[in-house]
């Protein structure tokens, strides 16, 4: 029974896509933390935010968190901010295999302009800020994300070289 595998890293950069393409290749059950706390809560994301706060919404996704570590054989999306709060970062590598999907703010940014999906922390956001924004957000977040074991470009990721990777970790 294999540990669970956590992908990290900023809105936009592939931890969903990432994660379903993976689980699949490892025969592992795929889980999108957000999703997971939509179906338990009712409520979407951007709902949760608004309606009750990000800390009420943190507080959530850490139980949540805690509650999938010790699943085996699972491949857990996480949201952008997951790795920053309590102390979700070392519990994820002390759990599992840690992912940092890392990416530059400009392709960030390309990425989250077409994004079907809003997202709460940069709604109303000019384009024309969103890759500052970014960048700011990224080196406030990067010491969380790069405690991560592997870190992967997202730009060129390929997924053979990612599943060869995880598996030497496991």
């Amino acid at each position: 029974m294999g540990k669970p595998v956590f992908l990290i890293g900023y809105m936009g950069s592939g931890k969903s896509t990432t994660g379903k393409k993976l689980s699949k290749l490892m025969g592992y059950l795929f889980i999108d933390l957000d999703e997971e706390i939509e179906k338990m809560t009712g409520k979407e994301i951007q709902r949760i935010f608004a309606e009750d706060g990000e800390d009420a919404f943190r507080l959530l996704e850490h139980s949540i968190l805690v509650s999938l570590t010790s699943r085996k054989n699972i491949v857990i999306s996480t949201g952008g901010g997951t790795p920053c709060y309590y102390d979700n970062m070392a519990l994820m590598n002390r759990s599992g295999v840690t992912v940092y999907l890392k990416m530059q703010p400009e392709s960030l940014a390309k990425r989250l302009m077409n994004a079907k999906k809003q997202r709460p922390l940069i709604q109303g956001k000019p384009e024309h800020e969103l890759p500052g924004f970014i960048k700011n957000h990224l080196e406030k977040r990067e010491p969380f994300y790069s405690s991560s074991h592997l870190t992967q470009k997202g730009e060129s990721l390929d997924i053979n070289d990612l599943l060869k990777q995880v598996r030497e970790h496991l």
